[in-house]
């Protein structure tokens, strides 16, 4: 956005509030799975009506899928094409666009050992970067962003005979090869897995985001430090809400297993000034990795559906890009809290990832106004208010999406006791 870089707009200037969902098979079909072309098209009618302007989806399935035209290849490794494939992916872009959707496009996956269709597939690093060349000049009139590796730091840690600076390298080419090839200057960025990061691409004149986090612990801190880029971050896999890969009952994803989890987690990214894009089990992987069928109904799904319009509308109705970070802006007798372990199995091992701080308050400020947000707090909170005119104070519930007064503020402190050890957030304007 022209004088707000860290931000979306369109290229008539008008403001984007990034907002997406997971849909990595949204190109594919899987029997099994009960997902073809009506069952996505039922799926982006339903995510668009919950305020979901963005998709992003793999170009060619980690997990092998083809859809009603075949694969996405006749022969990969004689990289001989099957256009019918191609056809079908042109009408589920087209259809996407046409409801009010940006796709996020994924050009391929690292090799995570496990995945037919990766980048390493391909017979040469001149292969890969043909194939670039035809994604972008195929999608480049769409309105779409592209992205050039799913996991892209997966490589290093595979036996490729290559060192990182290599495969960094390599990863760079494709990337360059995106942007010549595409005329209509669309983003372009490139995914990590959850060890890294890709703010080492972030100074690269190809790379269009500043982060495109998979990311799990400290939220909004490493919102923060990826900001420094002064360009858009998003954390592009942080939750699926209620995975449960196993199909043992007991949910396996980070910042998932219930809605506080990730309500928490999603307003400690919204409130350093990131961008989203969640997702829920039955949905993210067209029913792959989730018991049953692909379910854009899941009942178990509303209540997080529900309560992410909540912060959708929040955002979007304010001038979200002039607000800045200003934690210091806040204090309490309670420092912030840290992330708290929570141990799951996955894939039969038992693993201990990070769930958000129980205690912790964030603010963003602008010009006109100062949003605060705190949770596990029984106690006042202080809001510094110096160098604001302010004239009202407002509590708004990101459970239910109600507003109430507050009384005004009347100097440059305002303090502020919740109603509970829930999460709150006031308006000061």
């Amino acid at each position: 956005m022209p004088g707000f870089p860290a931000h979306f707009a369109r290229q008539d200037g008008s403001p984007f509030w990034f907002v997406g969902d997971t849909a990595w098979s949204l190109v594919t079909d899987n029997q099994n799975e009960k997902h073809d072309r009506e069952a996505a098209f039922a799926y982006i009618d339903k995510r668009v009506s919950q305020g979901f302007n963005v998709f992003h989806t793999m170009c060619i399935s980690e997990a092998g899928w083809g859809n009603s035209g075949g694969d996405a290849f006749d022969d990969l490794s004689q990289e001989r094409i099957n256009p019918a494939y191609w056809n079908e992916v042109d009408t589920r872009i087209r259809y996407a666009n046409a409801n009010g959707a940006t796709a996020g496009l994924v050009l391929a996956w690292a090799d995570k050992g496990r995945n037919p269709n990766s980048w390493r597939a391909f017979p040469s690093q001149e292969a890969r970067v043909r194939y670039a060349r035809y994604i972008a000049a195929r999608y480049g009139a769409y309105d779409v962003y592209f992205i050039v590796a799913g996991e892209w730091n997966a490589d290093t840690r595979r036996d490729l005979d290559l060192s990182d600076d290599q495969i960094r390298d390599q990863y760079r080419e494709i990337g360059r090869a995106v942007c010549k090839s595409d005329p209509h200057g669309r983003l372009v960025g490139i995914h990590p897995t959850f060890v890294g990061t890709t703010r080492e691409f972030a100074s690269d004149d190809w790379c269009g985001f500043g982060d495109y986090q998979q990311m799990y612990p400290n939220l909004h801190g490493e919102i923060l430090r990826s900001r420094v880029s002064t360009k858009p971050v998003v954390n592009s896999e942080y939750a699926y809400y209620l995975r449960d890969q196993d199909e043992d009952g007991v949910c396996d994803k980070q910042n998932s297993a219930s809605l506080d989890e990730i309500r928490h987690a999603t307003w400690d990214i919204l409130m350093a000034g990131g961008y989203i894009i969640t997702g829920f089990g039955s949905t993210y992987f067209g029913g792959h990795r989730h018991p049953g069928p692909f379910c854009p109904e899941d009942p178990a799904n509303a209540d997080f559906e529900e309560q992410i319009q909540h912060a959708i509308r929040f955002f979007g109705g304010r001038k979200w890009w002039e607000l800045e970070p200003a934690d210091d802006r806040m204090g309490a007798h309670t420092p912030r809290g840290k992330d708290e372990a929570r141990t799951f199995t996955i894939r039969g091992k038992d693993r201990t990832q990070p769930s958000p701080p129980t205690v912790t308050y964030w603010a963003l400020k602008s010009s006109e106004s100062l949003i605060g947000y705190c949770r596990g707090l029984a106690e006042p909170l202080e809001i510094d208010l110096t160098g604001m005119d302010s004239s009202n104070a407002r509590l708004f519930d990101p459970r239910t999406g109600e507003w109430k007064d507050l009384r005004p503020p009347g100097n440059t402190r305002y303090a502020f006791t919740p109603p509970d050890t829930q999460d709150w957030v006031v308006v000061i304007d």
